[in-house]
């Protein structure tokens, strides 16, 4: 088990990572590493598309993107443009990717299925001179950005008059010369631009650096095979490309949306090592009868997070995979991984900072707090951070002067310096003049064995405020009452505010997005349509 060490310094009460080991320069680009990397193991599998078949050798993928970084550097294409990606998991997104590494230039991911005014919104940010898109989508990328009007390539589903990759991927006189562009800002250049959450408004364009690219990833080698359903304008997905570029393994991609029988296939196909999975997706592979411990015998490393998942979920598929570490982590895009905890000693903790991040709980008067004190989580990546793409005000509010990142969530350590994440800052709810977090109590109701997942959300009422109410799916040949769930929350959160006054519904399956993160505007609407149902 890795050892993850925390100090706490009582004066100035802050927690901090062990030293940071760096491996490489400030000079050092992601590009150059990938450029290696895939240059060391030509023969060796990169990349598998599930969908199609498609088999990528490393010394394929580096060609194509050698040819597209040579065309992008023709095109005058330098470390201040940026080059748009609107395409969901195929074949080429990877290539396309490494080409903006090799080139400087960095890429601004979106999610392809956005809707017009969204995307108009993101792209308005940073006009990529360049956009690559799936076919399905060129009316609407066109669309969004006719403003300044861009080179628009498909890199799937070709549309008649429009450019396709196929385009750019010609063989070069000049290729087997390539070498990658060096940093022109060092370690701060920015290499990739991804899209913030929304969750308290329209989403920004958030900058990654190079350096922070850097950092060590778990212990794999070139022979783990890699399985994650997110796209690359997911951090996650992000995560994904660099695990494959940057350490020689093999990734496995789809652009299928989840399903449990689906991933035990692709587990079961492909021999899948490590994965990265959401409470929900988790939840429903443990349901599946499918699910054995012989069709998950592959599975030595597994990832989760971005929710509360039930003590049940997390043993029944500890069960699944015996041999497997199951590994928590809380991040944001803004600061990547915060904190990990290994195992399951303590379930709803996101555990403790990695080597070189420091961690302050802070309250509304900026004062630092202490052990089992709620509130504001800051963290100090000792990393750069060049803030939100053209939007010097929100960066000034998110990361101060000391290089704080303020990240709008709410949390606590315990006497064992276990971080525990309450809610948003922001989603903050109050009944009769009390603050409460929804996730607080969701915790208490996952504790139940019953219980398979839940959302709790708030029904408004001038008289009281905000009254939560929990939409809950149970564990399949199980039986438990709305009640049974009340009454739970009353003997484990006695706070009146903290009560299910607006009651329990049930539900076959909680709303999520294509990367399993529960929507808690879609579960309330679910919670009062029921309700109404039921009156």
């Amino acid at each position: 088990m890795l050892r993850n060490p925390t100090t706490y310094v009582p004066k100035d009460r802050i927690w901090s990572g062990g030293k940071r080991v760096e491996m490489y320069t400030d000079e050092t680009s992601v590009g150059q590493i990938i450029f290696n990397v895939m240059k060391t193991w030509p023969k060796n599998v990169c990349q598998i598309n599930d969908v199609d078949g498609v088999t990528v050798t490393f010394d394929q993928a580096i060609t194509w993107a050698i040819r597209m970084a040579q065309i992008f550097k023709k095109k005058a294409l330098k470390h201040s443009d940026v080059i748009g990606i609107a395409a969901r998991n195929s074949t080429y997104v990877m290539p396309v990717a490494v080409a903006c590494l090799l080139n400087g230039t960095p890429f601004h991911a979106v999610n392809p299925v956005a809707d017009e005014a969204t995307m108009t919104h993101i792209f308005s940010i940073t006009k990529p001179s360049v956009i690559f898109c799936d076919g399905q989508e060129y009316k609407k990328v066109h669309a969004s950005t006719k403003a300044w009007q861009p080179e628009i390539f498909t890199v799937v589903d070709p549309v008649e008059g429009v450019p396709h990759i196929d385009t750019l991927l010609e063989p070069t006189k000049t290729e087997f010369l390539f070498r990658p562009e060096p940093l022109k800002e060092g370690g701060e250049q920015t290499a990739a631009i991804l899209c913030s959450s929304g969750t308290t408004g329209m989403p920004k364009a958030v900058c990654i650096a190079n350096r922070s690219l850097l950092l060590a990833f778990f212990p794999m080698s070139s022979e783990t095979v890699f399985f994650a359903a997110s796209g690359l304008d997911w951090y996650s997905g992000l995560t994904s490309l660099l695990l494959s570029t940057v350490l020689g393994l093999t990734r496995i991609i789809t652009n299928k949306p989840f399903s449990a029988e689906f991933f035990v296939q692709v587990v079961k196909k492909y021999k899948v090592n490590f994965a990265i999975m959401s409470p929900s997706h988790m939840s429903a592979v443990t349901s599946y009868p499918g699910a054995t411990k012989e069709a998950l015998a592959s599975i030595h490393f597994m990832t989760y997070g971005g929710g509360f998942i039930s003590l049940p979920t997390l043993n029944k598929m500890q069960e699944l995979c015996p041999s497997a570490i199951l590994a928590s982590g809380y991040g944001m895009t803004e600061a990547g991984g915060i904190t990990y905890n290994l195992g399951l000693g303590k379930v709803n903790t996101v555990g403790k900072p990695p080597p070189g991040v420091k961690i302050r709980i802070v309250d509304d008067d900026g004062k630092n707090l202490g052990h089992n004190e709620v509130g504001e989580i800051y963290a100090n990546m000792g990393l750069p951070w060049k803030g939100y793409y053209g939007n010097p005000v929100e960066t000034q509010r998110t990361l101060d002067n000391q290089g704080w990142i303020h990240t709008g969530d709410l949390g606590y350590f315990d006497e064992q310096n276990q971080l525990f994440v309450v809610d948003r800052k922001k989603e903050i709810l109050k009944y009769q003049s009390n603050h409460y977090w929804p996730t607080e109590i969701e915790g208490v109701i996952a504790e139940l064995p019953q219980v398979k997942e839940v959302s709790v959300i708030s029904i408004f009422n001038e008289q009281h405020g905000d009254a939560a109410g929990a939409l809950v799916v149970r564990q399949n040949g199980t039986a438990i009452t709305a009640k049974e769930i009340a009454d739970h929350v009353a003997k484990r959160l006695p706070a009146i505010e903290k009560q299910l006054h607006a009651g329990v519904q049930f539900t076959d399956k909680l709303p999520t997005n294509p990367n399993g993160k529960i929507l808690r505007k879609a579960a309330r609407e679910e919670f009062v349509a029921k309700k109404a149902a039921k009156n």
